[in-house]
């Protein structure tokens, strides 16, 4: 994918910015420090600003109004890199959001430079990796303020090379976070019989979600951490297992849902044990709206690649109660994963992401407009 001159020129500025961000990550929405490095490297005044969050707002001859977002926070994961813009304060940028950051400010940078006849707002959205930031910024009122009617976002995926990756419709899944408790009864190892083992309860649990995946076609249930008991030698009588669900469809996510209660009733019956099951709010599916990928595909071109749905989630998702929306992935040379505590990324590929959007810009509002 060709990039203009006016954004290689950038390269220098988008390197500095995101580095300088990658030393500084916080979480959830204590975004201060980071929204407030944001507001000093754009000059323009900011339209919105609570400390942990920001919009900025170009208003052109045409009101009609396309919007961008990016993510503020980081994870609480200790960095283990050791080049001189590595983290030291215990989280870090470990899922790109200091790219992201850095991508948008580059974005509007040029679009200051190159004024639109179209309006254009900037989300600085807290709070993606914990939940909430999304369902922030829309309870805002912006959407309706600044009449946003398509909204855009990258996120940087090291599964893709130099690639642009999307697809319309379903890209991300629905997902939600499990926690099972279980309650029994303590006994001595002596006594077994006369205990209630939650260890032996949960046990039958997970295989029985073994035999629900092996009749799954596309969802994805994992159970990835579980606590019983308080001493080797006696019955446990307390337990905690904790996963997560992936769906496609929600229509399977209900049913799934369902079949966990009702299992567990099941094995309460059996056992005489006390269960209970607790499905957080998660995200919803990331949907893509069929024309703005259309639109990627023609940017991209040859650089295009048609991604099947993942099994990673994104509160990108809420915006689409709003308006149309398109999250595109940027393609990394990266041999860590996300979320990796040794996570890096080159910069120069995410002069890509600052081309698409500019471009997917221009030709919105030349062919929607």
């Amino acid at each position: 994918m060709k990039i203009r001159k006016e954004i290689q020129m950038q390269y220098d500025t988008l390197l500095r910015i995101r580095r300088e961000l990658h030393q500084i990550p916080e979480t959830g929405f204590d975004t201060y420090k980071t929204m407030a490095y944001i507001t000093q490297q754009i000059p323009i005044m900011v339209s919105e600003y609570d400390g942990f969050s920001g919009v900025f707002y170009l208003q052109g001859q045409n009101k009609k109004c396309l919007g961008f977002r990016c993510e503020l926070d980081g994870l609480p994961i200790r960095e283990k890199n050791s080049f001189t813009y590595a983290s030291f304060n215990g989280n870090m940028h470990a899922c790109g959001h200091d790219a992201h950051m850095a991508i948008m400010i580059c974005t509007l940078l040029y679009f200051i430079q190159y004024p639109p006849k179209y309006s254009l707002l900037f989300i600085f959205q807290p709070a993606e990796e914990s939940g909430g930031g999304a369902n922030y910024m829309i309870q805002k009122g912006i959407f309706e303020k600044y009449g946003i009617e398509y909204l855009l976002a990258v996120h940087v995926f090291p599964h893709l090379k130099d690639k642009i990756g999307c697809c319309k419709g379903v890209l991300m899944a629905r997902s939600c976070e499990i926690k099972v408790i279980v309650r029994g009864k303590s006994a001595h190892a002596a006594h077994s019989e006369q205990g209630i083992d939650v260890i032996k309860i949960l046990y039958k649990f997970l295989n029985w979600i073994d035999e629900l995946k092996g009749n799954l076609k596309s969802d994805l249930i994992h159970f990835g951490k579980m606590n019983c008991g308080e001493v080797c030698n006696a019955v446990a009588a307390y337990g905690v297992l904790e996963g997560t669900m992936r769906c496609f469809e929600d229509i399977n996510y209900n049913m799934i849902r369902t079949q966990m209660i009702r299992q567990l009733s099941i094995i309460d019956e059996e056992y005489r044990s006390t269960s209970e099951i607790f499905f957080s709010d998660g995200y919803e599916k990331v949907v893509n709206d069929e024309r703005l990928n259309e639109y990627v595909l023609q940017i991209a071109k040859e650089d295009y690649v048609e991604m099947k749905p993942l099994y990673l989630s994104e509160d990108f998702s809420f915006y689409r109660k709003k308006c149309p929306c398109c999250l595109y992935l940027c393609g990394l040379s990266s041999e860590e994963d996300l979320h990796s505590s040794s996570f890096d990324l080159k910069e120069e590929e995410c002069l890509k992401a600052v081309e698409m959007n500019v471009s997917l810009a221009e030709r919105i509002f030349c062919e929607m407009m």
